[in-house]
């Protein structure tokens, strides 16, 4: 025979919800749609020897501004992150080192020493990640991210070049250009205009951006526009919905290449059928004139309850008198109901539907007692007509509140004996 499971303790459904709400809100952060990468300002490796195999290539790192304010002004940006970016599309960010944590870095421009104990690699390592095969040579983009002593980090980066040429990378005054693309609206309608951004940073870059789209597996020139204050745009108008959305490749190039890098971003523009608009014009109301009163239907008068309900035996009453009573005194009325209802009386028929005893021989509450109770007549077979809707009520508010109390109770007796069995267990 299988024994029932035991009762799981409060505090054992409180710690699985507490993991439910934990569980959702890890859910919804990772849902939250990403904050845009900007450019903050560039640095300097200082200390290095320039070899690729220098672990880390560089004693420390110095900067032309403070790190962003925090969102939590509580837990400061305190270190630096320092890695290479991989180039091309992905602008995968490879980790070199990470500075040691110090003082607040909101204070202005800082200079913070590599922590060496923390395993930091090689420029040579970084970059066979993505290139594992054949020479490094080239240019490659170093970037630093403010960090919080928990790890928390800032969208903001600092920004340098370097050239590899053999086994050495020297630092080179070219800066790195970070292209982002957007649409205004958000959702672009079938057959209506939609402008498509690209904003350059830094913004003094100077250069054209080429838009194109992929449409059957090949690209499709939109235009070519010249960077103004660092923002390009275009305005396509799309015929056919796209809800996988609709590759947009931009593509800066800059006007002296040694001054600035060129710089891709695919943007993927959704489009939607345009929202249905009523035709025609809308109705007038045509005029009636004053409204004619309905006339109601005939009203039939009210019948008159008579003197004589309708008894369930199906017997029906007369106006007769009783048989005369013998001279047997009547006996004393008691709290049990008559079931027999009697002439005149409320019975099973009328009255309120009180398990309660009425008084009199043959009359009193009956056990059904529905609606209004008849005429209830006056004297030894009569009772008062009840309002079944009045004692219904009440009934059903004393009802309510004895279950509540009876819960109440029997949650209180369950924790109280859980309690107990606890408390005696070795």
């Amino acid at each position: 025979m299988n024994r029932p499971a035991p009762l799981r303790s409060p505090v054992t459904l409180l710690m699985a919800l507490a993991l439910l709400c934990g569980t959702l809100a890890a859910v919804l952060a990772v849902a939250a749609p990403a904050r845009a990468a900007t450019l903050h300002g560039a640095f300097t490796l200082q200390g290095g020897t320039g070899s690729l195999t220098d672990k880390p290539l560089g004693t420390q790192v110095g900067t032309s501004a403070a790190c962003p304010a925090p969102a939590d002004p509580a837990k400061p940006y305190v270190k630096v992150r320092l890695g290479v970016v991989e180039p091309g599309l992905s602008a995968t960010f490879h980790d070199l080192a990470v500075t040691v944590a110090g003082e607040p870095l909101s204070g202005g421009a800082f200079t913070r020493p590599v922590d060496v104990e923390a395993d930091p690699l090689s420029l040579q390592d970084a970059l066979k990640r993505f290139v594992p095969e054949g020479p490094l040579d080239g240019r490659y983009e170093l970037r630093l991210y403010c960090r919080t002593a928990n790890g928390a980090e800032a969208e903001h980066f600092f920004s340098t070049m370097v050239q590899v040429t053999g086994d050495t990378w020297a630092p080179i005054t070219q800066r790195a250009t970070l292209l982002e693309v957007v649409s205004e609206p958000g959702t672009a309608v079938v057959g209506e205009p939609a402008r498509i951004i690209a904003h350059v940073q830094p913004e003094e870059a100077a250069g054209t951006v080429n838009f194109q789209k992929f449409v059957n597996e090949e690209l499709v020139d939109i235009g070519t526009v010249d960077v103004v204050d660092g923002k390009a745009q275009v305005t396509v108008t799309e015929s056919a919905v796209n809800n996988d959305g609709l590759p947009v490749v931009a593509t800066f190039t800059p006007t002296d290449p040694e001054a600035h890098t060129a710089a891709s971003f695919v943007y993927s523009l959704y489009v939607t059928e345009p929202v249905p608009t009523p035709t025609g014009t809308t109705p007038t109301p045509t005029g009636t004139g004053t409204p004619t009163p309905t006339v109601d239907p005939t009203a039939t008068d009210t019948p008159t309850p008579t003197g004589t309900p309708t008894d369930p035996s199906g017997e029906t009453p007369s106006d007769t008198p009783d048989p005369t009573g013998t001279d047997t005194p009547a006996p004393t009325a008691s709290d049990d109901t008559d079931t027999t209802g009697g002439t005149g009386g409320s019975g099973t028929s009328g009255g309120s539907g009180s398990d309660s005893g009425g008084t009199g021989p043959s009359g009193g509450s009956g056990d059904s007692g529905g609606g209004t109770g008849g005429t209830g007549g006056t004297g030894t077979h009569g009772g008062t007509g009840g309002s079944l809707a009045s004692t219904g009520a009440s009934a059903a508010a004393s009802a309510a509140l004895g279950s509540l109390a009876l819960c109440l109770l029997g949650a209180a007796a369950v924790i109280q004996t859980r309690r107990r069995t606890a408390g005696a267990r070795p």
